[in-house]
């Protein structure tokens, strides 16, 4: 069973704009906070205002969404928000976002930012599932991790840059993004 959901026209244009100008250009950059560092990867937002409150606003969007889609009657929260810009070159293998210091990951959300042609390559898939999407600005794909079947890679970026929001969630509080509960 194919337990991938694609939502179109999930981001609001303004918010893309800055959002990617804020990658590109950012306001003002900040350090991290010590609990950045007990999580894999990084991100290409700065640690400001501006990206805390739209990944503040689209992390708890996407928890209300991601509840629906699996049917979840407890709350899940969200353990990181970052952005990802991709230059040439990048690819991701196949993988798994519950992996290392993150093995808590139950479900993540990808949120495209952009699409061809502004760059080539950068198609998400899933191998196990015979599932490919090409990026589509504004759209959002959500899927669970703790599922081995749900295994995915993406294309290298051969041209361009390929930019987009990402959340993971847990059930667990204790793993939660300070940063992006509920105050």
């Amino acid at each position: 069973m194919n337990n991938i959901h694609l939502v179109t026209n999930y981001i609001e244009p303004e918010d893309i704009k800055i959002l990617r100008s804020e990658m590109d250009l950012p306001s003002e950059t900040n350090p991290y906070p010590e609990y950045y560092s007990n999580r894999n990867g990084g991100t290409s937002l700065p640690y400001n205002k501006i990206t805390i409150d739209m990944l503040k606003k689209y992390g708890d969007k996407s928890a209300t969404y991601m509840k629906n889609f699996f049917n979840l009657n407890h709350e899940i929260y969200a353990t990181k928000g970052y952005g990802s810009k991709w230059r040439p070159g990048l690819i991701g293998l196949p993988h798994v976002d519950d992996c290392g210091l993150e093995e808590f990951i139950e479900w993540s959300v990808v949120i495209y930012l952009n699409e061809p042609p502004e760059f080539d390559g950068g198609i998400i898939y899933f191998p196990e599932k015979d599932f490919t999407y090409i990026p589509v600005t504004g759209s959002a794909l959500f899927f669970p991790q703790k599922d081995l079947s749900y295994i995915h890679g993406i294309t290298e970026v051969t041209r361009g840059y390929r930019y987009t929001m990402l959340f993971h969630y847990s059930k667990n509080i204790e793993f939660a993004d300070p940063d992006l509960l509920d105050k």
